[in-house]
């Protein structure tokens, strides 16, 4: 390429470009490697006088330039090496700022040193990521064979010492692993940071250069090539360095990438991150039992030794702190045993048993093999030996119906792990609850199939989840009785948390929904509460709180007393003061204004109690919801009453009394609102109007939930939250000439559920006519 092409504006406009063919990855990062070792050679000839005649110096590249794996917005790692009998200190400054100048007037990101071959080894012998990273050292322009022996010294020191920085390669990874999590479960997931992802690849590729373990180079190539080939899309989506793959840019990234789907997409790239993980693993093991007294690094040094072998019940073997099986054994539990052992002790399967069991004939399990498997569930290390297992495809194999949920994302913000490893989280999350119930057996296998139906094409996870759950409880061993609990808990699994945060708990509907989902079998009960906690701390922590938790509890006392024929619990949670009620009540009479107390608070639960007054009339309670937005107070439930012609609402939101404005400015905001309610322009919200619908997640939905209620016309609002939302509902409903009796308001991720029990001016429930309007009012008020 001439020179005059090598512009730092045309270097800057390749290394920020996007893709001509998103499956040409590996070659455009080839081709864009060559041309900015053109340039940096140009760079190299340019600097004239300040480069050495006789050699002694040399422009090396590192990163992913050392790679020749460049992306979008990649920096540029470069070292210039000097040899100090050659070049002076004088000389090697003038030559960096020959180099580095131009760089940093391309507006290229550069990271950059200026070291001798014996620095170099110095560094790769103290600093572990510098080391690492001078693994990929490259010459790009200069004294070549200065550039070679400083890469030979530098791999030289590294094997020499490979044995004492295993031990530090581990905490690195581990280090990372806390931090940043799983890439193949993550929603969104950080293509080099997390585990599984680019970073580990540079550790394998760390340890097969120690000498002390290999790796299937076939499988890290493809996966380095589907992670870099996800990262450059990213990077030219959002024209940023970043490697976070968020929601808002997958299916622009998964187009990039030729994938149909963001979905799609996210599923190659859980497989590759699985195969890195399960690569570094392997490395790790074979570098920790090669270092290990009588390992391959210490052989002829003392008396090698073969490792103890511990033999244990149904054939199955533990030896140099691996589980493995006796492949002579013909016990039935074997394999199941072993998972078992894996699950409880943490000690990692053998690969050579893994492979084994994934060439199995797969049949139905026997009850004594069920017991077992219901065992490892039980274990502690059950997600390290699920892991094992399902990157060699056993676990697919296994249980019916889980290939079609593996690797599959969670499209609710709520949730953070794929939907197979959020079942594995839940099983772990039931293990406490296992001393609670009767039987701990259906709650984890419960929780293990409790979302096989997120699949595709499938609208109602839960009750096409069901028979599916079914199907799978009966192929792992259970009778028709056992499958079918196990199919009424998955159908169910929503019911529990539904109803308590977001109906009536004072309707007899609620209590009587809640009793026909359990069959009216109190076991039925407990097992759905447990399942309802376990499923919602797995999801995340947004998904559940002491509030929703005493919501839940709250229910579970009313189902348990009527199973019981005890009398009703009393209620303690959602239950307006009386006493601050009527002091409002008492107030409004005596002032015919607007009045506003805070109950005294009954825990330390940072959610607070508000009981607004005023004269009852069309518009009250939107006035009172639009206060609460203006004061920026996140509602989470409403109850709504009024007595003798006075508007008595009691509401709950987030934070202790101590973070809310003083009452009297509530009062003053409330009796103002009041004051202008007739005027369509007080009543505009002063907010930043809501980002445009991206996906069809966005959509709201309000259906009527017919039966809910024999008193009002139940309707659920299921929108993407604002601040403004339960405003403009209300607003919709005063406009209609509407009674708002009841609300109850649930917020998950990013999106509001609000449940209002509607009745006309005459207290009744709503006639077809009238909820059509309205639920095609809702739907524009959720909209907006």
């Amino acid at each position: 390429m001439p020179s005059e092409e090598l512009s730092s504006r045309r270097i800057t406009q390749v290394l920020h470009e996007g893709f001509a063919d998103p499956s040409a990855g590996p070659s455009r990062r080839l081709a864009q490697s060559d041309l900015v070792d053109d340039w940096l050679r140009t760079l190299w000839e340019r600097a004239g006088e300040a480069v050495p005649g006789d050699g002694g110096a040399a422009l090396a590249a590192i990163g992913s330039l050392g790679r020749r794996s460049l992306g979008p917005a990649s920096d540029l790692d470069l070292v210039l090496l000097v040899d100090p009998a050659r070049v002076g200190p004088e000389q090697a400054a003038a030559l960096a700022g020959a180099l580095w100048y131009p760089i940093w007037d391309s507006g290229t990101s550069l990271d950059h040193s200026v070291r001798s071959p014996e620095e170099c080894e110095e560094v790769a012998g103290t600093d572990l990521r510098t080391a690492i990273a001078l693994l990929d050292l490259r010459c790009v322009a200069g004294d070549e064979q200065l550039a070679l022996d400083t890469a030979a010294r530098v791999r030289a020191r590294w094997r020499r010492e490979a044995r004492r920085r295993v031990g530090e390669v581990v905490d690195l990874a581990a280090d990372r692993d806390r931090r940043y999590g799983s890439l193949a479960h993550s929603t969104e997931p950080n293509l080099k940071s997390d585990r599984g992802g680019l970073r580990d690849i540079t550790v394998i590729r760390a340890l097969a250069e120690s000498w002390l373990a290999d790796h299937d180079h076939e499988v890290v190539d493809a996966a380095s090539r589907t992670l870099r080939d996800a990262r450059d899309a990213l990077q030219a989506v959002t024209g940023t360095s970043g490697t976070r793959l968020g929601r808002a840019d997958q299916d622009a990234v998964a187009a990039l990438t030729g994938h149909a789907t963001a979905d799609d997409h996210h599923a190659v790239l859980a497989e590759a991150a699985r195969a890195v993980t399960w690569e570094l693993h392997r490395a790790v093991r074979a570098a920790e039992a090669a270092i290990a007294p009588g390992g391959s690094a210490t052989r002829g040094v003392g008396t090698a030794r073969r490792p103890a072998l511990e033999r244990l019940g149904h054939g199955v073997i533990v030896q140099a702190g691996e589980v493995s099986v006796d492949p002579s054994s013909r016990d039935l539990l074997r394999d199941v045993a072993a998972v078992r052992r894996a699950a409880t002790t943490g000690l990692p399967l053998a690969e050579a048993t893994l492979a084994r069991m994934a060439q199995e004939p797969v049949a139905p399990l026997l009850p004594a093999q069920r017991d077992v498997l219901v065992d490892a569930l039980a274990g502690e290390h059950l997600a390290d030996a699920y892991e094992a297992l399902d990157v060699k495809g056993v676990f697919s194999r296994w249980v019916p119906g889980w290939a079609e949920i593996r690797n599959r994302p969670q499209r609710s913000a709520v949730h953070r792990f794929t939907v197979d490893r959020h079942q594995i989280e839940t099983v772990l999350e039931t293990q406490r609850f296992l001393p609670r119930v009767s039987r701990p057996d259906l709650l984890l296998v419960t929780a293990l199939l409790h979302d096989l139906g997120k699949r595709p094409g499938m609208r109602d996870h839960a009750a096409e989840g069901a028979p599916l759950a079914e199907t799978a409880a009966r192929h792992l061993g259970f009778d028709r009785a056992d499958a079918r609990t196990i199919a009424i808990l998955v159908r169910e699994h929503l019911t529990l948390v539904g109803l308590a945060t977001g109906r009536d708990l004072a309707d007899p509907s609620t209590l009587r929904e809640l009793l026909r989902a359990v069959d009216e079998d109190p076991d039925t009960l407990e097992l759905l509460r447990a399942l309802t906690e376990a499923d919602a701390i797995a999801a995340g922590p947004s998904a559940w709180s002491t509030w929703r938790a005493d919501l839940v509890d709250h229910l579970t006392d009313l189902g348990r007393d009527a199973l019981r024929g005890t009398a009703t619990a009393p209620r303690t949670r959602l239950a307006p003061q009386r006493s601050a009620q009527d002091a409002v009540l008492a107030a409004v009479r005596r002032s015919d204004s607007a009045q506003v107390i805070y109950p005294a608070p009954l825990d330390d639960e940072p959610i607070s109690q508000l009981c607004l007054g005023a004269l009852d009339g069309p518009g009250v309670f939107a006035a009172m919801a639009r206060v609460l937005v203006r004061l920026r107070l996140d509602v989470h439930s409403a109850v709504v009453s009024t007595q003798d012609g006075i508007a008595v609402n009691t509401w709950w939101v987030t934070g202790t009394q101590a973070d809310l404005p003083h009452p009297s400015v509530v009062r003053t905001a409330l009796d103002r609102e009041l004051a202008h309610r007739e005027r369509a322009d007080a009543r505009v919200l002063e907010l930043p109007p809501a980002p445009p619908l991206r996906t069809t997640e966005d959509t709201p939905v309000v259906t009527v939930l017919p039966g809910a209620s024999c008193e009002a016309t139940v309707v659920q609002v299921n929108a993407r939250n604002r601040p403004s939302l339960l405003a403009d509902v209300a607003e919709t409903i005063t406009v209609h000439g509407l009674e708002v009796r009841s609300a109850h308001v649930m917020t998950l991720g990013r999106r509001a559920v609000d449940v209002l029990y509607l009745t006309d001016q005459h207290g009744r429930a709503l006639d077809p006519p009238t909820v059509g309007r309205i639920v095609a009012a809702l739907m524009d008020a959720a909209s907006t």
